[in-house]
C-alpha cells in the first residue's frame, strides 16, 4: 500500500516546453522507466498512469530495463487512450551501434510497447571515444533513419552520461538530431560539465534537451550541500524541454509532481548561488559516478568495447 499523501493539484497545469526547433510540446517533467522495472507490475502501472493523468506526456524507457521488464509494464499501462497522450522516448541499446541489432530491438520494443511508433528514439549510453565513429560506420544512424521514413520513429536523438566532449564530436559531425539527453544538476556544473560544455552548444543547434540525474542518481540528498527540491528546480530553470526522474511508487512520483506543477524558475544569482555551493563537493567527481566510474554503464556495451563491467547493472539511474 501507497502511505497516505496529499495529492497532486489537478487544477494546478504541468507546464510544457517545444521539442528545440519542432512546435512539439513535451511535458516538463518527463518520466524515466528504470526504476519502473523494480517496482511490482501492479504499482508499475498505477505509476504510469498518474503521471499521464496529471500532465505528464513523455515517458522514457529501454530494453535494458528489467531484460524488457519496463517495456511490458509500459505497453499494458499506455492501453485505453493513454497512449496518445504520450512521448515515448526509447533508447536503442545495440552496443556495436550496428545497423541489423538496432532494428531488431526497435521492432523487439514496438511489440513489447503494443504500439506502432516510437516517438522519439535515442542511440543509447553515448559514452565511449569511438562510439561517434561507430554510430556512422557501423549503420546505427542509418537505421534510425530508415526507421523514421518508415513512420516508426518521429523523432531521432541520442544520449550519455560519462562525458561532454563525446557528445561534442558527435554532434560536429553534422547530423540534425532532434533531441539530446545529458545529466543536468547543480553538481555537473563543476565538473565535466555538461551544462557548460554540450547544453549552449544544443541550444544554438534547436536541439530539444532531455535533463537526466537531477539528484546525480541519488547522490544529491547525501552530498549535504544542495536539497533535492533544489536540485530538481535548478534542472527545471535550465534551458531544457523536459527533465527525467525516475519513480519505482506513487509516493515517489508525488513528489516530483508536485514540485514540477508549482515549478518557479530561479533567477540568475540563486543559480549561481548554488552551483557555489556545490563546488566544495563537486570537483571530484565523487558524487557524480555515473562520469568517473564504469558502475552505472550498461554490461553489453562495456563487453562491446572491451572492458569487464564492474557489476552485472547499475542500482539507480
Amino acid at each position: 500500500m501507497v502511505k497516505p499523501l496529499a495529492k497532486v493539484d489537478t487544477a494546478a497545469v504541468l507546464g510544457q516546453r517545444a521539442l528545440g526547433r519542432h512546435a512539439y510540446p513535451i511535458s516538463i517533467l518527463g518520466l524515466g522507466g528504470h526504476r519502473l522495472a523494480h517496482a511490482p507490475q501492479a504499482e508499475a502501472i498505477r505509476v504510469v498512469h498518474e503521471a499521464v493523468d496529471h500532465g505528464v506526456t513523455l515517458v522514457e524507457t529501454a530494453a535494458e530495463y528489467g531484460e524488457g521488464r519496463a517495456e511490458r509494464w509500459l505497453g499494458l499501462a499506455l492501453v485505453g487512450g493513454r497512449r496518445e497522450r504520450v512521448t515515448l522516448a526509447v533508447q536503442c541499446c545495440a552496443p556495436r551501434r550496428d545497423y541489423k541489432t538496432a532494428m531488431l530491438q526497435l521492432d523487439d520494443s514496438l511489440a513489447r510497447l503494443k504500439t506502432d511508433r516510437i516517438d522519439l528514439w535515442l542511440l543509447n549510453e553515448v559514452i565511449y571515444d569511438n562510439d561517434p565513429d561507430w554510430i556512422y560506420a557501423n549503420g546505427a544512424l542509418d537505421a534510425a533513419m530508415e526507421a523514421r521514413e518508415q513512420g516508426k520513429v518521429r523523432f531521432i536523438g541520442f544520449s550519455g552520461h560519462k562525458a561532454p566532449h563525446i557528445h561534442l564530436k558527435l554532434l560536429a559531425r553534422g547530423f540534425a538530431w532532434d533531441a539530446v539527453s545529458i545529466p543536468m544538476n547543480p553538481l555537473d556544473a563543476n565538473f565535466r560539465s555538461f551544462e557548460r560544455q554540450v547544453l549552449p552548444e544544443l541550444v544554438h543547434r534547436g536541439i530539444g534537451v532531455l535533463a537526466t540525474r537531477p539528484y546525480a542518481s541519488g547522490a544529491i540528498p547525501g552530498s549535504g550541500v544542495v536539497k533535492a527540491e533544489e536540485a530538481l528546480r535548478y534542472a527545471l530553470s535550465l534551458p531544457v524541454t523536459t527533465v527525467i526522474t525516475g519513480a519505482e511508487s506513487r509516493l515517489v512520483l508525488r513528489k516530483s509532481l508536485r514540485l514540477a506543477t508549482h515549478f518557479k524558475p530561479f533567477h540568475a544569482g540563486e543559480m549561481d548561488e548554488l552551483r557555489h555551493r556545490a563546488r566544495a563537493v563537486a570537483g571530484d567527481g565523487r558524487f557524480e559516478r555515473y562520469k568517473t566510474t564504469l558502475e552505472f554503464d550498461g554490461p553489453a556495451g562495456l563487453a562491446a568495447h572491451g572492458y569487464l563491467p564492474s557489476r552485472k547493472s547499475a542500482k539507480s539511474r
